[in-house]
Order: structure tokens, then sequence, then C-alpha cells
């Protein structure tokens, strides 16, 4: 399979947190193509030599720039397009092997250090907090870059 038709996959992704959080049927197609452009843009980044959490960063910013947008135009909470698209670039790789790593050293023997395993689970933890940061920090800049006006 060609490697850019697995960002498709984030679509089901994105589809099934929108419905799991209610949101409006006629907003489901927009979650799905944010989610997937949030995954090219995330995959194109790293492909031109840039770290995961700067690539995850920039696609966040993306999908919170076309959601606030969107969302204008719609008069509907950006909230309920970003989140779903943004939900299937969670860091589960990096929390998995995080895990395994904790629960390898917990199996260790008395006479073994597990340095090593201590380094993966290390790594893998900080890197899924910073992707998780990133994810948080790039859906809300929007907002926090512009925020809206009271009519008031």
């Amino acid at each position: 399979m060609h490697t850019w038709l697995l960002e498709l996959w984030a679509a089901p992704a994105a589809l099934g947190f929108a419905l799991l959080f209610n949101v409006p049927p006629r907003a489901l197609w927009l979650c799905a193509g944010l989610a997937i452009l949030g995954h090219a843009a995330r995959k194109w980044v790293v492909l031109l030599q840039g770290d995961i959490v700067f690539a995850t960063l920039a696609a966040a910013i993306l999908i919170g720039l076309i959601a606030e947008w969107w969302s204008t135009r719609r008069n509907e909470p950006a909230i309920i397009y970003a989140i779903s698209a943004a939900i299937p670039m969670v860091p589960g790789t990096y929390m998995y092997q995080s895990v395994q790593a904790l629960l390898g050293i917990a199996s260790l023997p008395a006479t073994e250090t597990g340095e090593a395993l201590l380094v993966t689970a290390g790594v893998s933890g900080v890197k899924a907090v910073m992707i998780v940061l990133a994810l948080a920090f790039g859906i809300a800049a929007p907002l926090l870059l512009w925020p809206k006006r009271s009519s008031a």
C-alpha cells in the first residue's frame, strides 16, 4: 500500500471519536477531512527531517486554524472539529513503549540493573508528553493568538 494512503486511516478514528462526542452529523465530513489533513501535514514535516514533536505542533496548529475558520462560517464551536481531528495523532506507540519498558524493569531479576529499559521508558514517556502538549497548544493556538472579541 502506498505510504500516503495510510493517512486515510486517520478518518475512521476521527469519526469514531466525533460520534462518541455527539458531533452533529453535518460536521462529520470536516472532522474526517481535518484528521487526514493533520496526519498528512505531520508526515510531511517528518519527511522533511522535522522532529515528531514539532511536526505534531505544526499539524495541530493547522487543524486549529482551519477549525476556527470553519466554525466562524458555520456558527459552531471550533472544538467539535479540532478535538476529534487531533485525537488520531495521540502518541499511543510512545506511551506503549514507555509502559512496556517500565514493566520490563519490574520483572527483572535483582542482579540486573535495567538501565537500558529505564532510558527507553524515560525517552518514550517524555516524547509522549511532549506530543500531547504540542497537540494541546496547537489546537489552542488560534484562540491564544486571536481571541474573540465580545460585541458588548
